[in-house]
């Protein structure tokens, strides 16, 4: 088992996962491997962040078995994680949820997503590819893990890919763009799950907007002013931006925005934990 600790402001920890499963191939999973050494060295080299950061490289199931079995005592405090794999074919990124589908790590990750792929779709738990998140999410331990995967839908004939458990699963059906692009996808959940806290507000009533400067108006932009009340209307401590997101059907970075406008003008503040 290999370990990469990355400290964080917190002792509570988000797993990244990924597993050298089957010799001589490419895809399956080696790529998972990359993708995640090139997001924690990302992590290492950058600001220090809210939550430590594990990235495990385990052989498949009782790599991450034997893991958890000595390090229990870290369970309690894991908040989350993501199993990468098969990152380097091309395929769309295909997110699976965890068991525990409400939880705040499978709110942020699904409403981020969307605005980092278009082409990108979700699923819930054990309906892309399953492995080694099994583990985490299993009886006893219940970490919810997602998995992150460049995986044809099911359903597809060349599901999961046509090269798949074969001797075709090669250097010549990964590349290093689609490898880069899901390193920036991870890193760019991560920075989500980073900013996702409750929204407090420290105003009473409705918002003032054009004597703030946040005012949208209606006539030209009828969608935007829209939005703008919707999220401030939620912005009321008993919800995270992914909740908002979830709640209003849009991506995590378009509440992001405004938050961090009204943020910005003092109108709200965010906390780690509900403060209605």
């Amino acid at each position: 088992v290999g370990e990469v600790v990355i400290p964080g402001q917190s002792e509570q920890s988000f797993v990244l996962a990924a597993h050298l499963c089957h010799p001589a191939m490419v895809n399956d999973d080696l790529t998972g491997v990359l993708v995640g050494l090139e997001a924690a060295k990302a992590l290492l080299s950058g600001p220090k962040p809210y939550f430590t950061y594990r990235l495990l490289i385990v052989p498949e199931t009782i790599g991450s078995l034997a893991y958890l079995s000595h390090n229990e005592a870290l369970i309690p405090g894991m908040v989350g994680g993501l199993f990468l794999e098969m990152l380097g074919n091309d395929s769309p990124h295909a997110l699976q949820g965890s068991f525990q589908p409400q939880s705040q790590v499978d709110r942020c990750f699904r409403s981020a997503l969307t605005a980092l792929d278009a082409h990108s779709y979700s699923a819930p738990y054990r309906t892309v590819i399953n492995n080694d998140e099994r583990q985490f999410n299993a009886p006893g331990v219940r970490v919810p893990m997602l998995s992150l995967s460049r995986v044809e839908p099911p359903g597809s004939p060349n599901w999961p890919y046509a090269e798949y458990h074969s001797s075709l699963d090669t250097p010549a059906i990964v590349t290093e763009e689609r490898l880069q692009t899901s390193a920036q996808v991870v890193l760019d959940l991560i920075e989500a799950w980073e900013c996702n806290q409750y929204v407090v507000n420290n105003f009473k009533g409705e918002v003032f907007c054009s004597g703030y400067g946040i005012w949208i108006d209606y006539l030209t932009n009828p969608e935007g002013h829209r939005r703008l009340f919707e999220i401030m209307e939620r912005c009321d401590g008993s919800r995270t931006v992914a909740d908002i997101a979830v709640e209003l059907e849009i991506s995590f970075q378009a509440v992001w925005e405004v938050v961090s406008q009204l943020q910005a003008k003092e109108l709200v503040w965010l906390s780690r934990a509900p403060n209605p």
